[in-house]
């Protein structure tokens, strides 16, 4: 029974590992390919050749079905061999040097870059459009607007664009090479909150290997993992009752990008539920020393902080609740363009005041719940994030339900939340791969 079993992890590993190869080397092939190519003149670096067939989608998109599909025929077994956090490492570092290997297809990272080389030429990129400065990465940008992430995100965009000067794919490794040790540390901060619980190290395990924060958050470097790390320090701070931390912890993910400020008054009303006035005067005080040393020096005007809410994706939809309403309509005859736009409207705003009526009820409940406690707490920052993002973000980028895994991983108390977000997760990520590119942003 124990050799049968130990014979079945190692298959799974193994075909794992092998796709994680095929879908790594297919990867830094094209992105390498393309790079070169943008240098020499070519086509936008958005414009991949992952639309229609092509033998390189077909392996990228393969490899990764196969590793998606293995990762949740284990995660089923719930087992695994791992007594430690190191032996948990020893299975998760080929994965994660494969992913830190694999050149991005996603063309953010260069957005990234060019805001840093942006602040070290002392020139706010919360001020002047990215065409004020032209960078050794200006050749790779499609997106115009001032930047939409916070002063946090900018310290580690400027760190990675000290590389620029000697070569662009020194500052995309610099960068990559940050994601991974965050998504390292997230993944430790879980083993260590996790201390009493009784699958603590398949949980660590399934998150450091999770195929859609590998893909994400390292091979494609978005910065969702910098957001992963603050959300993962709040959760760890409700937990242990440091709630003026927490609302610390939240202001640093606001800084990093603004989704953490819905998060904000759930905990102000669990910290007034718990008659906590002293860490809420503190909370207020703390807040209010951040917004002025923001607005003084990086954000001086409206303008500057009104950047943070992406206005360049104002009215466009994608992959969303919104975008499917859209592409619903395309199959109503005899609809004239003035219906279709008032539909589109009405259909719209009911979304956002279907999600406002919840998170409201959801605060009231918390104020009047009997017997509130953390995971509840928790619980609620979980599920008004899910709503979100199922029915009031009409840019919804796969990359955005990331940031549920962390919440997952830390609520194992709430089976149906874990369930719904590793399910969205997965159909966010095997949509996207499945379908047309579609110009990314943010």
């Amino acid at each position: 029974m124990v050799n049968n079993y130990l014979k079945n992890q190692k298959i799974l590993y193994a075909a794992a590992l092998a796709a994680s190869i095929i879908f790594c080397i297919a990867m830094t092939s094209m992105g390498i390919s393309k790079y070169y190519s943008v240098l020499q003149g070519g086509d936008n670096y958005n414009d991949f050749p992952t639309s229609g067939f092509s033998l390189i989608r077909v392996l990228i998109n393969g490899s990764y079905l196969i590793a998606t599909v293995t990762y949740i025929i284990w995660l089923i077994k719930k087992k695994t061999p791992c007594s430690s956090f190191l032996d948990i490492c020893k299975y998760a570092i080929p994965f994660l040097a494969l992913a830190l290997i694999a050149y991005p297809q996603s063309s953010d990272i260069y957005m990234y870059l060019h805001y840093g080389t942006m602040s070290l030429h002392k020139i706010n990129p919360y001020l002047n459009n990215p065409d004020t400065l032209i960078s050794n990465v200006s050749p790779f940008l499609h997106w115009g607007q001032t930047s939409t992430y916070g002063p946090v995100s900018l310290f580690f965009f400027a760190l990675s664009a000290l590389g620029g000067s000697i070569s662009p794919l020194l500052a995309v490794y610099i960068f990559k090479i940050i994601c991974v040790l965050v998504h390292t540390l997230n993944g430790y901060l879980i083993w260590r909150l996790l201390t009493n619980a009784e699958n603590r190290n398949l949980i660590t395990l399934a998150y450091l290997v999770n195929p859609m924060l590998l893909n994400e958050q390292i091979a494609n470097a978005h910065l969702d993992v910098l957001l992963a790390n603050t959300l993962i320090v709040l959760i760890g701070c409700i937990y242990y009752q440091r709630y003026v931390l927490a609302i610390l912890a939240i202001w640093v993910g606001f800084l990093v990008k603004t989704l953490p400020i819905i998060w904000l008054p759930l905990v102000v009303a669990f910290l007034c539920k718990q008659r906590r006035w002293k860490d809420l005067a503190a909370s207020v005080l703390l807040s209010l020393l951040i917004i002025v040393v923001i607005t003084y020096t990086f954000m001086p005007t409206v303008s500057a902080w009104r950047s943070l809410l992406n206005p360049g994706t104002a009215g466009a939809t994608a992959r969303s609740f919104h975008h499917a309403i859209n592409l619903f309509m395309d199959f109503l005859p005899n609809i004239s363009v003035e219906t279709r736009e008032s539909i589109l409207s009405f259909l719209k705003y009911f979304a956002y005041l279907s999600w406002i009526f919840y998170y409201a009820g959801t605060l009231i409940k918390s104020l009047f719940r009997k017997k509130d406690s953390e995971i509840n707490l928790v619980s609620d920052i979980g599920w008004t994030t899910l709503t979100l993002f199922l029915f009031a973000t009409p840019w919804l980028m796969p990359w955005y339900p990331s940031i549920l895994l962390p919440i997952a991983a830390l609520s194992i108390n709430y089976p149906h939340f874990v369930l719904t977000s590793l399910t969205f997760s997965v159909i966010a990520q095997l949509g996207e791969k499945m379908e047309p590119s579609i110009e990314r942003a943010c």
